[in-house]
């Protein structure tokens, strides 16, 4: 049997991004429309470590592109 190879691309969707990382993953968006989106169920809602606002990678940009939102 042959051993699959990692792919690289799944390590860099692991992990968290930030609110600046996500604004900038949606295509340099102000943090109110990244409010309103998060309202409006667009992208999830924010994991909150020591008062900050944090994404799982893969789900952030997976609800981009199920709405069209990725820039």
């Amino acid at each position: 049997m042959q051993d699959q190879a990692k792919n690289p691309f799944d390590d860099q969707m692991d992990g968290n991004i930030s609110a600046k990382e996500a604004r900038r993953l949606a295509g340099n968006i102000s943090d109110m429309t990244l409010w309103r989106w998060i309202e409006n169920k667009i992208v999830p809602e924010p994991l909150y470590i020591r008062r900050r606002r944090y994404w799982r990678r893969r789900e952030f940009i997976e609800a981009l592109e199920r709405n069209g939102r990725r820039a």
